[in-house]
């Protein structure tokens, strides 16, 4: 997690990351994956909540979901 979103950054950055990671201890290449996965889903479901009711296409811009410590906790906990 090297990528610098917003509250990853300085001390509490690394105390989020060291934290996920005694959550994800054990966990392989596609367990890590998957959790990735998930918790970026859930603040895009959390911004649009419709997404899954709609048949229409919808234009993300990547820089707008904010993916917090409390997303990978919620899917780690699923």
């Amino acid at each position: 997690l090297t990528h610098s979103w917003e509250g990853w950054g300085g001390e509490q950055g690394k105390e989020n990351i060291r934290g996920l990671a005694k959550f994800t201890k054990g966990y392989g290449d596609a367990d890590l994956q998957a959790l990735c996965t998930k918790a970026a889903l859930n603040p895009i479901q959390r911004q649009y909540p419709q997404i899954y009711q709609l048949n229409d296409c919808l234009l993300l811009k990547p820089e707008m979901i904010g993916i917090t410590l409390h997303d990978f906790v919620i899917s780690v906990k699923s």
